[in-house]
């Protein structure tokens, strides 16, 4: 599987972690694919568990939290797939807060905790 121009991936036992980079602080509509937030990544997941790491942005919109819930309904239509954010900032978490995804897509400070809740 190729690994987005964006992020790094990194597998842990049966979860993957998706670290967006620094130079996607800010993930608008555009970016959101090179960012690697794709349909043919958690498609291509042999075990459909992501976390996806945060730390580096500072902005969201509209877009990335429709991409979550897209991401998030294709994995959990698989037997044991979820998805997991962690990592997110106060505004992040906010929007995020606002949009009452917080309630449907589990948050987490770390990716240890999340990889913990996932396993």
């Amino acid at each position: 599987m190729s690994v987005p121009v964006g992020a790094t991936q990194q597998p842990h036992h049966d979860v993957t972690i998706l670290q967006i980079q620094e130079e996607f602080s800010s993930l608008f509509e555009n970016l959101l694919d090179d960012a690697g937030l794709t349909l043919t990544l958690v498609n291509s997941l042999t075990t459909p568990k992501l976390v996806i790491d945060l730390r580096h942005v500072r902005f969201i919109g509209s877009a990335f939290l429709g991409r979550c819930i897209l991401l998030q309904k294709t994995l959990t239509a698989r037997t044991g797939g979820q998805l997991a954010l962690c990592n997110m900032n106060s505004f992040t978490r906010t929007a995020l807060s606002l949009a009452a995804l917080d309630k449907v897509i589990p948050v987490f400070d770390s990716a240890e905790l999340a990889i913990q809740a996932l396993q």
